[in-house]
């Protein structure tokens, strides 16, 4: 939907943003706490965040840190 209350906003939408994922630390607390061995949330996490399993898991710094890396390859501020 167009907003035509403010000028020169003629591309503007009204609708709510898209809902933010939580932070992989956050899931994988949740997923141990749910029972969840930590190898397996930690490749659960990882998946989701479009990464292959590990044979031992993924850990929520390894995740953490090659998300921050993307993010500087997507801004240009590191080459791929």
């Amino acid at each position: 939907m167009v907003n035509d209350m403010l000028p020169g906003s003629e591309w503007s939408t009204t609708e709510e943003p898209a809902p933010s994922r939580p932070s992989p630390d956050a899931i994988f607390r949740r997923l141990t706490v749910g029972g969840w061995d930590p190898c397996e949330a930690g490749n659960l996490i990882a998946h989701l965040e479009g990464l292959r399993p590990a044979r031992f898991g993924w850990t929520v710094r390894e995740i953490d840190h090659v998300i921050f890396l993307r993010r500087m390859v997507e801004d240009g501020r590191l080459t791929s």
